[in-house]
């Protein structure tokens, strides 16, 4: 079944094969934007309607039961609301992903006390071939609509952004910061990519009929595994838009990512934040919360930046070996991605496919970041899709936004 979904992209190609339209009016209200979303995906996306029984904690906020949710239900951009307008969240999913990825940390933020909303970047939520139809000004004229939105919408907010999310609210923030945004949080943040030869995809894109990096089976509904070369192509050129861009002086700063990255050059990420921090005519409220070696991170780092380090309480803590890119986001507990969940990132093993299957089956695979160490053994790895230590990463993440929240708003 796995291998004849690879071949026959059964989940690879969207209905209705073509370039999408995404209109965006900057003057609409949020709810009609969230409308044109559901409405894309239910068109596009052949498993819009399939039963998709996950009942997340933002799932159940929103009204849906286990009997009647869908795949679009959860992949879908969605807001929480409180009885007022003081203070919000917005946040903005990374290359391939969907808003289905902040379920958990969206409901904690909103047991917090914030209004929280999330985006669906153009492309996404659909299937992998849309991301064939998009460029970057897609995706940044939304991340413009969003941010300048949620400033009028409430007093003061935040924007927290995942991997190609993070890159395009930094970009968009340092060119039109709001008065009454208060921070910024990156988690995971794309600054350079490990495959150096990035620069290379926009060119090979355009190649005839050579579309594909990957052709997986695409059984993830909520995220895709299958990578064309204009996906790559793209995220290069959000990532290479960040080397111009002066990070605004007085914007506190919250990080999180992983020293063995695979997807991301960690070295290059520091290197990033280090410049953000000079920008920065505050660089005390600058702060990285790292999974990895800590003093490392100082020798790169500027003298007095915040450096946490992660504190592992959880069962799972003793049988990681590291932490992966699309791992920081997740609780252990998560049904999906979490220790015991049901889905399991084998792509690693892509071109083999035994070693693959035995990934998807094996009932105690390895778990870490899908470096040629880790996938070298013969017990085969499952990438890291969870995070042992997420209560300790949202309490930091919290503490820095209440700490940057103006404790009084007006009435």
């Amino acid at each position: 079944m796995i291998e004849q979904a690879q071949q026959q992209g059964t989940y690879r190609f969207a209905k209705n094969q073509g370039p999408v339209v995404w209109q965006i009016d900057l003057a609409a209200p949020f709810s009609e934007y969230l409308a044109q979303a559901k409405a894309i995906i239910n068109s596009r996306n052949i498993r819009a309607q399939q039963h998709c029984p996950i009942l997340t904690p933002v799932a159940k906020k929103l009204g849906y039961d286990s009997e009647h949710l869908k795949v679009a239900d959860l992949i879908a951009p969605f807001e929480l609301r409180q009885n007022n307008n003081d203070r919000a969240i917005l946040m903005i999913h990374g290359l391939t992903d969907s808003p289905f990825t902040f379920h958990y940390l969206a409901d904690r933020l909103y047991q917090q006390g914030y209004n929280v909303r999330t985006i669906l970047l153009p492309g996404h939520g659909t299937a992998p071939s849309d991301l064939r139809h998009i460029d970057l000004a897609h995706w940044q004229a939304l991340v413009n609509y969003a941010i300048a939105r949620t400033a009028k919408d409430f007093q003061q907010f935040s924007v927290l952004g995942y991997s190609t999310g993070a890159a395009l609210a930094v970009t968009e923030v340092s060119q039109h910061l709001p008065e009454n945004m208060k921070a910024l949080a990156l988690i995971s943040p794309a600054s350079e990519p490990h495959n150096k030869q990035g620069w290379l995809a926009k060119w090979i894109a355009k190649i005839p009929f050579i579309n594909w990096i990957d052709e997986d089976a695409d059984f993830d509904f909520a995220k895709y595994e299958s990578f064309p070369w204009q996906a790559a192509a793209l995220a290069n050129d959000a990532m290479v838009k960040l080397t111009t861009q002066t990070f605004p002086a007085n914007l506190p700063l919250f990080s999180s990512l992983s020293e063995v990255d695979t997807t991301i050059d960690s070295q290059a990420s520091l290197a990033m934040l280090t410049r953000f921090a000079r920008d920065s005519q505050q660089p005390s409220t600058h702060s990285l919360l790292y999974y990895g070696n800590a003093n490392a991170a100082k020798t790169q780092l500027p003298a007095g930046y915040n450096i946490l380090s992660p504190q592992c309480n959880h069962l799972a803590c003793d049988t990681i070996i590291d932490m992966s890119h699309i791992g920081v986001l997740q609780p252990a507990e998560h049904p999906y991605y979490g220790w015991q969940g049901t889905y399991r990132s084998c792509s690693g093993y892509l071109e083999q496919l035994p070693k693959y299957l035995k990934c998807k089956t094996h009932p105690s695979p390895l778990l870490g970041e899908r470096t040629a160490q880790n996938t070298s053994h013969d017990v085969p790895l499952q990438r890291l899709t969870f995070n042992p230590a997420y209560d300790d990463f949202v309490a930091h993440l919290i503490t820095f936004f209440d700490t940057h929240f103006s404790a009084h708003v007006q009435p």
